[in-house]
């Protein structure tokens, strides 16, 4: 830590390491750092506490070291295969 800078946080979405120097990020910027775009096709679970967002894209999150997120998409999963 340099100059009074704040330390780089290390988080992961989907197990890609993902880094901050914020100790909060909203929900969108979480999906959109992490390349989740529009943010709107996909919602954000916390492992570590244990919480869903949803579509809660300005909840504010505490963002701790190492701390684990999925990244859901929230559209349909076709399934590939004939009948």
């Amino acid at each position: 830590m340099e100059n009074g800078s704040r330390p780089t946080i290390r988080y992961f979405v989907n197990g890609e390491i993902e880094e901050t120097d914020s100790e909060q990020l909203t929900v969108a910027e979480i999906l959109e750092k992490a390349g989740f775009t529009p943010i709107t096709d996909w919602k954000l679970e916390s492992e570590n506490p244990k919480k869903d967002y949803d579509s809660e894209y300005d909840a504010e999150v505490h963002i701790h070291e190492d701390q684990k997120f999925i990244a859901l998409h929230k559209g349909p999963h076709p399934v590939s295969g004939t009948i």
